[in-house]
């Protein structure tokens, strides 16, 4: 149907001009993550597992990798990550951090969220990262994300909105290799200690990937944080994943 992109007027479908970012104000992002081993108590669809941890204020972050091969020196494996997230204002950043093995680096800029983590140097061979990289706060060594040995890129379910920016989610896939429950947490001020809260709960199987698109949209409001959650429901810890996009409007 036709719309409004900019100054003209289009005939394509909306998501590809929402996914070329030709409709003024409005992006599209996404991310997706899994949890290999969900226990009998809400974990955060996320490598590390459990809860993920949060900080209570922008920080220094601490980088490192459980094998000496993941260098910037000379490496075959992982030599740099880029991480993107916001800073103490509510503002997107991102920087580049030169690994040096099991040595922690720590980065120049303060985070208060991490929104994405991966590999984006690698050394001859064009491996990825041989360890697990971990991503912690400088303080007390809480880790915040992880990238699995070999995957190149954090998988976490979970995103944290710019203070200039309203989300919202309309579809969003999910799959386990046993019965569990998923759902969707939203913590609409976290920098005010506000808990997050339970505003959607599904059921999913061993099976297919279950795609589930909402009618009516709900709004992850600026300086907020989605996350998805999981645990078991039978008697065995089971893998997790889930997918999902937001569209970004600029206020």
């Amino acid at each position: 149907m036709p719309m409004s992109s900019g100054n003209q007027v289009t005939t394509l479908p909306s998501g590809l001009e929402l996914s070329a970012g030709r409709i003024d104000k409005l992006s599209l992002k996404g991310t997706s993550g899994i949890n290999p081993a969900v226990g009998a108590a809400l974990e955060t669809i996320c490598t590390q597992g459990g809860i993920r941890n949060l900080l209570t204020s922008a920080e220094i972050l601490k980088i490192k990798s459980s094998s000496t091969s993941d260098a910037n020196s000379g490496s075959g494996h992982a030599r740099r990550v880029k991480i993107k997230g916001i800073d103490a204002n509510g503002a997107l950043i991102e920087e580049n951090v030169n690994l040096n093995g099991t040595t922690a680096v720590v980065t120049v800029a303060a985070f208060r969220h991490v929104n994405n983590v991966f590999v984006n140097k690698v050394g001859s061979g064009n491996s990825v990262n041989t360890g697990a990289i971990s991503i912690s706060n400088n303080a007390d060594n809480a880790v915040l994300y992880q990238i699995a040995a070999g995957e190149g890129q954090q998988q976490s379910a979970s995103f944290a909105v710019p203070a200039d920016t309203n989300a919202y989610i309309t579809t969003f896939m999910m799959s386990a290799t046993g019965p569990a429950q998923v759902s969707i947490w939203l913590n609409k001020a976290p920098d005010s200690g506000a808990p997050f809260r339970q505003v959607v709960t599904t059921i999913v199987g061993i099976g297919s990937p279950a795609t589930y698109t909402l009618p009516n949209p709900f709004q992850i409001p600026a300086g907020g944080i989605i996350e998805f959650r999981a645990k078991r429901l039978g008697d065995a810890d089971v893998a997790v994943a889930a997918d999902f996009q937001l569209i970004f409007e600029a206020n």
